[in-house]
């Protein structure tokens, strides 16, 4: 069973991490930035706490339930799908925006 642990690990993170819809740049000061964490959803102007996080076993796939506000103090429930695709990016529903790790994105405007 302690073999399994590290491959499950690294399964359930694929997620967890900053992303822009694919095709702008860079990251910084970018409006469509989300950052994805284990308790925290941060995007421009609005903050979600997640109030629980779904796996759909066999499939990289996670459904993320958050109590969401903004700078107006207006609070409300979200629930978005995560989908990671093959070439590491992930499918956000219910917007259906196609996401890239912001790494990614400064990797690749590094490289001369």
């Amino acid at each position: 069973m302690l073999l399994l642990a590290p491959k499950l690990a690294f399964a359930e993170e694929w997620w967890k991490d900053s992303f822009t819809i694919e095709g702008s740049s860079p990251c910084d000061n970018n409006d469509s930035r989300v950052t994805f964490t284990d308790k925290t959803v941060e995007m421009w102007e609005v903050g979600c706490t997640l109030d629980k996080v779904q796996k759909l076993k066999g499939l990289d796939v996670v459904i993320l339930d958050m109590t969401c506000s903004d700078d107006t103090e207006s609070v409300e429930k979200r629930r978005a799908l995560l989908l990671k695709l093959e070439d590491n990016k992930v499918l956000r529903y219910p917007e259906y925006q196609v996401l890239q790790r912001c790494s990614e994105l400064e990797a690749s405007s590094s490289k001369p």
